[in-house]
């Protein structure tokens, strides 16, 4: 009856009603709920379109960041990368599905069915880590070293490989090695994963 999800929305009472068990009562409602279905919010646009590891919470992180799907197709991988709770796995699988011609297909059939919602254009402010550089090492507990890492691009920091002059704060994991010893010879801020969490839970709240 329909090769692509945008061919529900196209579904009438009389193409139901044909169906085995389904009464023109149950087809009524069934179009009806479909047409209800077409006002949705960006956030759960982006969940149902399916992206691998995308779910509900990081739907709404990419709709919030972006504010528009334009802008969620336009994002290059490091873009993708500055959202919260983003990685560089997720941010691919992203890229990589508006880049595909056979979705970008099922994106325009679905908009063009009448799937609607309310976009805001987002004007990104000051950060509260802008122009900082920090450097992230050993293992964290509650959190990956990527998740970390995303979370401080989000808030407009720049994320290292190595300690420098110019690091800004060095977080240190457990078994830290090199880079820590590097940081306490220039005199570089250290700060612990506990301390970590701490700040990055204020600086968000205040965004």
């Amino acid at each position: 009856m329909g090769e692509t999800p945008a061919d529900l929305f196209h579904l009438s009472v009389e193409q139901l009603k044909s169906l085995p068990r389904m009464g023109e009562k149950s087809a009524t409602n069934l179009v009806n709920a479909l047409e209800k279905a077409k006002q949705t919010t960006l956030a759960r646009f982006i969940y149902a379109l399916g992206i691998r590891e995308v779910g509900e919470a990081t739907a709404a992180n990419v709709a919030n960041h972006f504010g528009t799907l334009q802008a969620l197709q336009d994002a290059d991988q490091a873009a993708l990368e500055a959202v919260n709770d983003v990685g560089p796995i997720v941010a691919k699988h992203i890229h990589t599905f508006f880049r595909q011609p056979h979705n970008l297909e099922t994106l325009q059939a679905l908009i063009e069915a009448g799937i609607t919602w309310q976009e805001s254009e987002v004007t990104q402010g000051p950060t509260p880590l802008e122009g900082q550089t920090w450097v992230l090492t050993g293992a964290m507990e509650s959190m990956t070293r990527d998740e970390g890492k995303a979370r401080l691009q989000a808030l407009g920091a720049k994320v290292a490989g190595s300690v420098s002059k110019k690091t800004t704060c060095l977080v240190a994991g457990e078994a830290a090695g090199s880079k820590l010893t590097k940081a306490e010879q220039l005199g570089v801020e250290v700060i612990d994963e506990a301390t970590f969490i701490e700040r990055l839970a204020a600086w968000e709240q205040s965004e």
